[in-house]
């Protein structure tokens, strides 16, 4: 067994987890004026639940804060070069537009009502007809959807691309990102964090961002504070067709459907398509990003669903398929700022499948609060202890990533 030196250096501030969040937050502590940053990793950068992102941009939410985290992350998204000040930077955005359908009834009502929150959160949307949404869309059959929203501002991007562009400007500005770290413990004096300890290192630091996702159950074995976490894997699955599926076709949310499917092109013409559902239950983030065998019987479902909505892929061709984890919390909102009877860690988890979606902006948020800056979005209703209050974030979709 090699043996290594116990050593300590001193940090302004230490984020642990180098994902899309983790690496949002480094980034906007620098440029906002932080000293000395370090971004810990246990694997590569964007190496664990962000690599497995389908990279939807969206606005569209029923929780008003985070429609104005999404609407500020799309900015950012758009033109990555300026919010970064890095001519390097690139998040692979397409502007592809985002269409939502519901079918008759309270979801129809749900959509229409938040398409007017979402307006006054900033968001550009509106409602339009199948006409429209046919003009926009011309492979989709939509006799069966009562409401459309429709987001021209939208699309989708690279997580990779996105990830380590945030990392790569850290760097620039004098972060230093340090990856095959593996946290296993914080370093504290009495109810303070001082730091962070690794098999090779401790590295003390003035405060402790933890913004692991799916790994965050090991908080509570740090810090005797338990979650209100559960894992889940969720499957993304790929089909062609014979006809190009052009890239810049919009996404699509298909609310219509039990799972709340959604599909978007990709840049080599083939359909995506995912689920906003619950996805299977698992122990560890691990078993989600193994290779796993995936039912026949859902690929065949997910398929008919998609010949559903656009009957050109009645012979559609199954591609691939991978999986990822969603770390969920009881509302499927995040939680984020500190843990209660703990000063100096900052937390940042159960994302429950918006992570991506919110985390340009949000890293800034993050930042701003470990600063003790004003924030550009309230971090409140983000509290831990909303749970045991009983004043949940819950969204008007019901159980989902759709919130």
């Amino acid at each position: 067994c090699e043996q290594f030196d116990t050593m300590t250096e001193t940090y302004d501030a230490v984020v642990i987890g180098a994902g899309v969040v983790g690496a949002s937050t480094a980034f906007h502590l620098k440029a906002l004026g932080a000293g000395r940053v370090l971004l810990l990793e246990r694997e590569q950068v964007c190496a664990g639940g962000t690599a497995k992102s389908c990279a939807i941009v969206r606005t569209h939410y029923s929780i008003p804060t985070n429609t104005e985290l999404a609407v500020k992350s799309l900015a950012m998204l758009a033109d990555f070069k300026a919010a970064l000040d890095d001519d390097e930077a690139d998040a692979g955005f397409v502007n592809s537009g985002y269409l939502i359908l519901a079918p008759e009834g309270e979801t129809a009502d749900a959509l229409t009502a938040n398409l007017e929150m979402q307006t006054k959160a900033g968001a550009t949307t509106r409602a339009i007809s199948r006409d429209e949404a046919k003009a926009l869309h011309p492979w989709l059959q939509l006799d069966d959807v009562a409401a459309i929203g429709h987001e021209p501002c939208s699309g989708y991007a690279d997580p990779y691309l996105t990830t380590t562009g945030f990392a790569n400007a850290a760097r620039r500005r004098g972060v230093e990102v340090r990856p095959l770290r593996a946290v296993t413990g914080l370093a504290r004096e009495g109810e303070r964090v001082t730091g962070v300890e690794t098999y090779a290192e401790t590295y003390a630091a003035g405060h402790v961002v933890a913004a692991i996702g799916p790994w965050s159950h090991a908080i509570a074995g740090w810090t005797g504070v338990e979650l209100p976490l559960e894992l889940s894997r969720h499957i993304v699955l790929t089909f062609r067709v014979e006809e190009l599926y052009d890239p810049g076709l919009p996404v699509v949310k298909d609310l219509t459907t039990a799972n709340k499917m959604y599909f978007r092109p990709t840049r080599d013409s083939v359909t995506l398509v995912g689920t906003g559902d619950h996805g299977a239950p698992i122990e560890t983030p691990g078993e989600a990003l193994e290779g796993v065998g995936i039912d026949m019987d859902f690929i065949a479902r997910q398929g008919g669903q998609l010949a559903h909505r656009m009957p050109g892929y009645a012979a559609a061709e199954f591609c691939k398929s991978w999986t990822g984890p969603y770390d969920i919390t009881p509302d499927w909102n995040p939680v984020l700022g500190a843990l209660p009877g703990l000063e100096g860690l900052t937390v940042a988890f159960g994302f429950s499948g918006h992570g991506f979606k919110l985390a340009p902006a949000l890293g800034r948020v993050l930042a701003q609060s470990v600063l003790g800056l004003e924030t550009d979005v309230d971090l409140a209703p983000y509290r831990f202890g909303r749970f045991a209050e009983g004043d949940l974030l819950t969204g008007a979709y019901g159980i989902g990533s759709i919130s």
